[in-house]
């Protein structure tokens, strides 16, 4: 946002950049807790892993209701006022979770949950790039998005040092005053972010997407957002649990048994942050078409990999961790800004929010996949079934390359 216009402060394009980031980390305090306490929320509520992955997919759903409906509405009307009404339901639906009994309860509570994230997140993508000047644009994205990392790693943190001492109410408590402290800074620096001028004179249809979908590159970079959302949250949801399987398995007085499962699966989640803004420099260089297929190659076999070795030394499966969330997390800058450099302007708001669709879609999905084939390979006390998890996700990323080849092609390198 180069300068905030209307409302907001008059802030410069790298104090804007910084401001937004801290926003977005404030309003996804409560994006790791719930997958952080999944075995306190099955010892307590007797939840399935089907179950539990269903809810951690239910947060992307609502995200994906949100998005789809916000992000289109932003090529007609301005985006501030959704913003700030995305982080007050954020905090709303983080204290309503205190009252949630079970699988529906807190299914309900982490829909308005996501659904309150995607009417902050993406749609604050979009204010920040209509708002920077060329010159930052590219760079302004890619700390957004990493952002995303370090914003899961806190919330990782949170949730699993604040839990032994105030119980999982206590953590959901905590959690939910970011999206409020957020709200109180939104409403001092997000500028107005109004729909580009209509020169045509055309009626702006929110919800038509036709220009969108005759957008060859932008889908093919959207189904990629799916894909690499799908690997990510499965992997965020069920860290915790396989770290806490692989601790059971550990010797007495091992190297790394007596480390904070918080503290690592906090670090772990906030490796992906400077991967995602080294490897966008990468991008750069090479074309963020051979970078992706890279990216999403290595993170498939790490991810079998890492599945396989949860009886090793933990410092050992603790590193390969940190490997898998790195690689996880260094196309993303790339794939998101693809899109954005494909986007017709005129249709920018409704591009995203396809993005965002098909993007959270993967989301919702990933958690639930894993669950399921989790379940049905044996159960979290199994390693086979570890693996069998890890694999149906990663056979699903494998798609990406197809993906890039035949929808968006390797002829140009889109910077």
């Amino acid at each position: 946002m180069a300068v905030a216009q209307e409302k907001g402060l008059r802030l410069s394009p790298v104090n804007l950049i910084a401001t937004a980031c801290l926003i977005e980390t404030l309003s996804m305090l409560t994006l790791s807790t719930f997958p952080s306490l999944i075995p306190v929320f099955q010892a307590t509520w007797n939840l399935t892993n089907t179950e539990a992955g269903t809810i951690s997919g239910l947060y992307f759903a609502g995200k994906l209701v949100s998005v789809t409906l916000l992000l289109a509405m932003m090529d007609r009307w301005d985006g501030r006022p959704m913003f700030l009404a995305g982080l007050f339901v954020g905090f709303l639906s983080g204290i309503g979770f205190l009252i949630a009994t079970g699988f529906w309860s807190a299914g309900l509570w982490r829909f308005l949950q996501g659904f309150a994230l995607g009417a902050t997140y993406i749609p604050g993508l979009k204010i920040l790039t209509d708002h920077l000047p060329p010159d930052y644009r590219s760079r302004g994205t890619s700390f957004y998005t990493a952002t995303y990392y370090l914003a899961a790693g806190a919330s990782y943190f949170l949730a699993l040092e604040s839990e032994p001492v105030f119980g999982w109410q206590g953590s959901f408590f905590l959690a939910s005053l970011g999206p409020f402290l957020g709200l109180i800074i939104a409403r001092q620096v997000i500028p107005s972010s109004p729909p580009p001028p209509n020169e045509g004179g055309e009626t702006v249809r929110i919800f038509d997407f036709t220009g969108t979908l005759k957008n060859r590159k932008a889908i093919g970079f959207s189904l990629l957002y799916g894909l690499h959302s799908m690997e990510f949250i499965a992997f965020t949801s069920w860290l915790v649990p396989f770290l806490a399987f692989s601790h059971m398995l550990q010797a007495p007085d091992s190297p790394g048994s007596d480390w904070s499962l918080g503290i690592v699966a906090a670090i772990v989640s906030t490796a992906g942050l400077p991967a995602s803004i080294c490897f966008n420099e990468v991008a750069h260089r090479i074309g963020r078409q051979a970078l992706i297929v890279a990216v999403m190659v290595v993170s498939a076999v790490v991810a079998v990999a890492f599945a396989s070795i949860p009886s090793w030394n933990y410092a050992v499966v603790v590193f390969l961790a940190f490997v898998f969330s790195m690689s996880i997390a260094a196309d993303s800058s790339a794939i998101t800004g693809g899109v954005l450099s494909v986007a017709d302007p005129a249709h920018k708001g409704r591009t995203m929010s396809l993005y965002s669709l098909i993007g959270f879609g993967g989301a919702f999905l990933g958690p639930v996949i894993f669950g399921a084939v989790l379940d049905l390979a044996g159960g979290e006390h199994d390693q086979a079934a570890w693996i069998a998890a890890f694999a149906a996700i990663a056979c699903l990323v494998l798609t990406g390359p197809v993906i890039v080849w035949r929808w968006i092609g390797f002829s140009e390198k889109i910077h």
